[in-house]
């Protein structure tokens, strides 16, 4: 259409009017839109925990998280609310809430159908399913391992990898682990293998689960190092100073100095002086003379007073020493033409070995493990496993079944037998597949722990 000539003036002005009068109002719409989406991931979250007391909150960032590194937020009530962002920490990032006193944690996602309702995270004492960190120590012969590669399987989740080496000091430490079973597996020396399941549990003491897993062939170690080598907190070690020395240590030989000082060298002194008139003592009463004679060593001196030589016995008699090789160095009897005595069992007649009249009691000694150096008498059957209700409850070891071994009596032998366990029964470093009878000195391993069957 075409308009007159005379109405092309004033149509003109309108037009422009009307064009700059609209965009005006889109651009005002825009603004007031920009506030509400100008940060979509920005969110708050209220956590509440079952009880009063410290308690740590961390962010668990995804793959696509542009700052994964966050800094934990600690809080000493019920209480706190935190505030994060989703391009932070990432899509499919998960909240931990810490109870540094049990060493449990509680982890929920951010997003998806599990994550908190309405930004409320309300935490009960069930929900505290994790972890927080669990350290498994690979040891041979009470010895760190040197070099071996750890994985971690919980039940229903990918295994964990650890790599060790000589500076992890044996140690494989994994960081918020599911409670419930789980199996470790250990690679180690040339193509060897040893797995063995576990139990990650709470109620333990705090700070890190601590699971020891000794492998039963023999691999190189390391020589484990003592805390107090370090230097403390803030203390800088100098260049070409050895591990252990410290700046402190002049001041400490300084402190021993003075008064100090001439009281050690006094102590020092009277006990060197009383271990010497104890060693008079043991050879004027013809002690020393007769013990070096029981091994062999014909010397000269003072004659002991057999009247007096009553053997201390606290618990059982001593075996006696014997230096005669054809004598048996358990009961003292001597041995028959095939190395045999009365107190062993006649080789591949199948039999275990019987305690001789007037001998200690038959038990098992910790040489290894959790149980190290702890004495369990045996008689007649005895189950040894975690429950309670076993002979010989190992309760502390997590490596050891439910009922994991019965050592029974049979014509006054003793012979040990597997039950169904997960990790096995080992004698002597051999894993048992039946009744296996026990000599005197046999080694024998349960879960972490060693033993040493004495008759």
């Amino acid at each position: 259409m075409t308009l007159p000539r005379k109405h092309r003036g004033a149509w003109g002005p309108g037009l422009v009017l009307a064009f700059g009068l609209f965009g005006a109002l889109h651009c005002h719409a825009q603004a007031q839109a920009r506030p509400a989406t100008a940060n979509p991931g920005k969110a708050t979250l209220t956590i509440t925990v079952p009880g009063d007391g410290e308690h740590l909150i961390r962010f668990l960032p995804s793959k696509d998280a542009e700052q994964p590194d966050q800094l934990p937020i600690r809080f000493l009530d019920r209480t706190k609310q935190v505030s994060y962002d989703l391009a932070e920490v990432g899509k499919q990032a998960r909240v931990a809430v810490d109870d540094p006193r049990t060493g449990d944690s509680a982890i929920r996602p951010l997003t998806g159908p599990h994550a908190p309702r309405n930004g409320v995270l309300d935490l009960k004492a069930p929900d505290f399913d994790h972890v927080r960190q669990v350290d498994v120590a690979v040891t041979y012969d009470r010895k760190p391992v040197s070099l071996a590669r750890v994985s971690l399987a919980p039940a229903d989740a990918k295994p964990r990898t650890v790599v060790l080496d000589p500076a992890k000091q044996g140690v494989a430490t994994y960081e918020d682990v599911p409670m419930g079973r789980a199996r470790v597996t250990v690679l180690y020396g040339d193509g060897l293998s040893q797995s063995q399941d576990v139990e990650v549990v709470s109620g333990h003491a705090p700070g890190p689960l601590k699971i020891s897993v000794a492998v039963a062939n023999r691999v190189p170690t390391v020589e484990p190092t003592s805390p107090s080598a370090e230097p403390s907190a803030g203390e800088a070690r100098k260049p070409g100073e050895p591990v252990g020395a410290s700046s402190s240590a002049p001041a400490a030989r300084e402190a021993g100095g003075g008064f100090t000082g001439w009281l050690g060298t006094l102590l020092g002194m009277a006990v060197g002086a009383g271990a010497i008139y104890l060693l008079y003592r043991w050879y004027a009463s013809g002690g020393m003379a007769a013990t070096l004679k029981k091994a062999g060593i014909e010397v000269s001196g003072p004659t002991a007073d057999s009247s007096q030589q009553t053997p201390w016995t606290p618990n059982a008699p001593a075996p006696p020493v014997v230096a005669d090789p054809d004598l048996c160095q358990f009961c003292g009897q001597r041995r028959d033409a095939d190395g045999q005595c009365a107190c062993s069992a006649v080789p591949g007649s199948g039999a275990a070995v019987a305690a001789a009249p007037g001998m200690a009691q038959p038990r098992l000694v910790g040489t290894a493990g959790q149980y190290s150096t702890a004495v369990f008498p045996l008689s007649g059957v005895m189950t040894l496993g975690r429950e309670a209700t076993n002979s010989i409850s190992l309760h502390e070891d997590n490596t050891v079944s439910r009922r994991h071994a019965v050592v029974r009596e049979e014509d006054g032998a003793y012979v040990i037998a597997d039950e169904g366990s997960s990790n096995g029964v080992y004698v002597n470093g051999v894993r048992i597949t039946g009744p296996q009878p026990l000599r005197p000195g046999d080694e024998v391993q349960i879960g972490g722990t060693r033993f040493r069957f004495e008759a």
